[in-house]
């Protein structure tokens, strides 16, 4: 074949090398941007669960608020008081309230009142720990009288209704070490604080952490104390009586006397409260408890009445 020949065949070689070089260029061109894809594909899914998981913890942080707020909202169910079939009144246990402030009368209290009536001390006064220990070691009771926010003038470091939770166990750790014999312990004032549920449901906790129990001094009737300790398995109690309100006459103490009957077939015990002010009040005090017992009345210690409570 001579030279002319082979010339007709150089333009059919050159178009072969042509497309065989732009379909090689097409199929690396494919592979790269397949490649890019994939990289793209799996930025967009990683991105696209990212968010997906941003938004279920959205969902579950939302669902878990409106539970609490469900929960919240939820109507407490008051604690059931025992009724048996008898016509005989239950024990009283007494709590005397608002040792601390000073040391005075704290002696004559301790001696010459029964061990089973409950010393409630009030913490960061000039004689707290020393009325723990004196009650102590009368065979006293002791409980931390809890001071919370209510309607007249504060202690210094109380609980509020804005108060944190870290703020709120941080008082409540302060004041169990300043009185660590403590069994229990019960509101001062607190006629706002006791009707905030989530507030008592820290204070409730912190208290059954530590193995104490509450006594809702009930110085308001919308109080959340009692029915919610009974909602989460606390023992749950209250006090009954204030004995010297409205004053400490004749008259008033032999209306509260009166008033017990009221109480007739209970299983709980009669849960009274009175002060610790005066020398009048712990006479009142002790008439009170001579007249129960001569009707056939028994006292009996907040401990006794926190197990049959709970």
């Amino acid at each position: 074949m001579g030279m002319k020949n082979l010339s007709r065949f150089i333009p059919l070689v050159l178009l072969l090398m042509l497309v065989f070089t732009l379909c090689s260029c097409d199929k690396s061109f494919s592979q790269k941007e397949n490649i890019n894809r994939g990289k793209s594909e799996e930025t967009e899914l990683a991105s696209s669960e990212s968010s997906l998981n941003y938004r279920d913890s959205l969902t579950d942080l939302n669902s878990e608020n409106n539970g609490s707020k469900t929960i919240a909202n939820v109507p407490l169910t008051p604690y059931p008081y025992t009724k048996l079939n008898s016509s005989e009144l239950p024990d009283v246990a007494i709590i005397v309230d608002d040792f601390g402030y000073n040391g005075k009368l704290l002696e004559r209290f301790a001696q010459e009142l029964p061990a089973e009536v409950a010393f409630a001390v009030l913490p960061n006064l000039p004689y707290t720990r020393k009325a723990g220990e004196i009650a102590s070691q009368y065979g006293h009771p002791v409980l931390i009288h809890i001071p919370m926010e209510g309607t007249g003038v504060q202690e210094k470091q109380c609980i509020k209704n804005n108060s944190s939770a870290d703020e709120i166990t941080a008082l409540l750790d302060d004041f169990y070490a300043q009185l660590p014999m403590a069994v229990g312990a019960n509101n001062h004032q607190g006629s706002s604080v006791t009707e905030n549920r989530e507030i008592m449901t820290i204070i409730l906790d912190w208290l059954s952490k530590h193995n104490l129990f509450f006594v809702d001094s009930a110085t308001s009737k919308n109080s959340v104390a009692q029915s919610l300790a009974y909602s989460r398995g606390y023992p749950a109690l209250k006090r009954d009586i204030f004995l010297d309100v409205p004053d400490d006459t004749e008259q008033t103490l032999a209306n509260k006397i009166s008033s017990l009957n009221k109480y007739q077939g209970r299983k709980e015990p009669i849960i009274i409260i009175t002060h610790c002010h005066n020398e009048k009040k712990l006479s009142n005090l002790q008439s009170f408890i001579r007249e129960i017992r001569s009707q056939g009345l028994h006292l009996t210690n907040i401990i006794n009445a926190k197990n049959i409570a709970a």
